[in-house]
């Protein structure tokens, strides 16, 4: 009897933790924040529409600091920086965003197009080899990576990567 008690009561105290951790505002703060970046990044969105990259990064600055996991928002802080012509903190910023998402098809793509953009030939393979085998057939954005990458100078001239 004693013991059953005690694990009944192990059982309660422990259900009750969790209850009260589930209820803090801790818990509903990272909501907000969640939320919050992820309305910051539509916006940062509608900036690039407009031509504007660097009030979108100015944005995408902001929904990082209220959730430092969202992997959209490096992605498209990386075509903010690309339009910004950082080619490689575009790269760099893409590819962050693809080790939190790792299935991101339209990631994956971008990854290609700066990889190309800095005449990374191998790193624009790697990604059009990861999004032909994730992108179901037929895979436009699979194909039409693949012909920037045929067309590209580099792989016309089969040349190293260029040191910068």
């Amino acid at each position: 009897m004693m013991k059953s008690l005690s694990t009944f009561s192990s059982a309660f105290g422990f259900a009750m933790a969790l209850t009260f951790v589930s209820l803090s505002p801790a818990a509903a703060i990272s909501d907000s924040y969640r939320s919050l970046s992820t309305r910051l990044v539509g916006q940062a969105e509608q900036q690039l529409a407009a031509n504007k990259a660097a009030q979108a990064d100015e944005l995408l600055n902001l929904a990082l600091t209220a959730n430092p996991g969202n992997a959209r928002a490096y992605v498209v802080k990386g075509q903010a920086q690309s339009k910004l012509e950082n080619l490689e903190e575009a790269l760099r910023l893409i590819s962050v965003g693809l080790d939190i998402e790792p299935g991101d098809l339209i990631a994956l793509r971008l990854q290609g197009d700066a990889a190309l953009a800095l005449e990374d030939i191998e790193q624009a393979e790697k990604s059009l080899s990861t999004l032909r085998r994730l992108c179901a057939a037929p895979c436009r954005s699979a194909n039409e990576l693949a012909a920037s990458i045929a067309n590209s100078d580099i792989a016309k001239t089969d040349s190293p990567k260029k040191d910068k």
